[in-house]
């Protein structure tokens, strides 16, 4: 595997075909979960969530992206799906997210990214202070809706014109 630094942020990992056959993967059928394992291998990463991965399969390789989180994630809290996909509309751009429902309501879980421009969430959700460790509770007593991509994945799935 080679690693190239793209910044103090971001980084390339370009996995060979020996290299993936022998893990016994196909570059066009791996996980994002199989990524970030493989990233794991030859970087100390952040904890999980706190990445952003990219995958760029080619026919016998496969060439992942990596952008590092620095700090805290933002946790925000909205009571109605409605109000939340109000916020993504408008979101600027698509940071690295997750989305729970605990309760009724829903958590949305977002890394800051050096140079990144405020989302203006809290304008449409209680924002809420909470070490990276609530992530836990989250995981454990709520319900995944989606991991890691939750901004683009939604706003795909509901405004797709403005993707």
């Amino acid at each position: 595997m080679e690693v190239q630094a793209i910044g103090k942020a971001a980084f390339t990992v370009y996995i060979t075909q020996n290299e993936l056959e022998a893990r016994s993967l196909d570059p066009r059928n791996i996980t994002p979960a199989q990524a970030q394992d493989l990233v794991k291998t030859v970087v100390d990463c952040p904890p999980l969530g706190a990445v952003s991965l990219e995958l760029y399969p080619g026919r016998h390789e496969l060439l992942i992206f990596v952008k590092r989180s620095f700090g805290e994630p933002a946790f925000y809290r909205f009571g109605k799906l409605e109000t939340l996909l109000s916020a993504l509309e408008g979101a600027v751009s698509e940071p690295p997210s997750s989305l729970y429902l605990l309760d009724g309501r829903y958590y949305l879980v977002v890394w800051n990214f050096e140079g990144q421009a405020s989302l203006g969430f809290s304008e449409f959700a209680e924002p809420l202070e909470r070490p990276t460790a609530y992530l836990l509770h989250l995981r454990e007593h709520g319900r995944t809706i989606c991991e890691a991509d939750a901004v683009r994945r939604l706003r795909e799935a509901f405004f797709p014109a403005k993707s």
